[in-house]
């Protein structure tokens, strides 16, 4: 931080040195409202539109991260909803109008696609939209476990199981760091086709992996169980 304050005094015209000061405030020392200020002074600065659409997708990640509050994983918010805190929709809306904004500067800004396409399928609302954007995503990368993974989680909520499970193989085929939430959603998939043994193999793996919400997976279980 100290660093880049100096920085900004030599070069203070310099749209990425305020973007890198709004990702350590925001992203390492959780202050929001600070990140937020940068990002926005590097928005000012930008000198061109997929630049300005990056900051607004950085903006909308922000909003994501207020509205997750002290839960361990934006899926564990997206569950719980407000959970008598009041405020989970309020930062959930800015989220979904920053990504707009950032969507209206570059139609094809891979992480916003995803994100967006991502978190309205948590959500449970404009599906449709969800896996337009996500398939612009895949189509735009290449074989991406991240961006296959949204995909196929779009086809799920939307019932499409096959086409998900297809889509989740490829994922995980590509997946080096093992993401546990793609071997959960996996499991899922799985799960809803019926393929029961398999399903708890993939759950375990996420389990033995370090995921978030290890009560969610003990859940599972026994939602399978029964």
């Amino acid at each position: 931080d100290r660093y880049l304050a100096r920085a900004i005094e030599l070069f203070p015209d310099r749209a990425d040195l305020y973007i890198r000061r709004g990702h350590l405030a925001g992203g390492l020392q959780a202050d929001y409202d600070r990140a937020e200020a940068y990002y926005r002074k590097g928005f000012e600065l930008a000198e061109s539109d997929s630049l300005r659409s990056a900051v607004w997708g950085f903006v909308g990640d922000l909003y994501q991260q207020r509205s997750q509050g002290d839960l361990g994983s934006a899926e564990e918010a997206f569950a719980r909803r407000d959970n008598g805190r009041g405020t989970w929709r309020k930062w959930i809306k800015k989220c979904y109008a920053a990504y707009d904004r950032a969507l209206r500067y570059d139609r094809d800004n891979v992480s916003v696609l995803n994100n967006y396409a991502y978190f309205l399928s948590l959500d449970g609302r404009d599906l449709n939209r969800a896996l337009e954007m996500s398939s612009r995503a895949v189509a735009l990368t290449d074989n991406n476990p991240t961006y296959l993974d949204t995909y196929a989680w779009v086809l799920f909520k939307l019932g499409r199981l096959e086409e998900a499970k297809r889509y989740l193989q490829q994922a995980v085929a590509f997946d080096g760091r093992k993401s546990p939430e793609l071997l959960i959603h996996y499991g899922d998939v799985l799960a809803a086709l019926g393929e029961k043994f398999m399903a708890e193999v993939y759950w375990k793996k996420a389990l033995e992996g370090g995921y978030d919400d290890p009560d969610a997976i003990v859940e599972r279980f026994r939602r399978l169980k029964e």
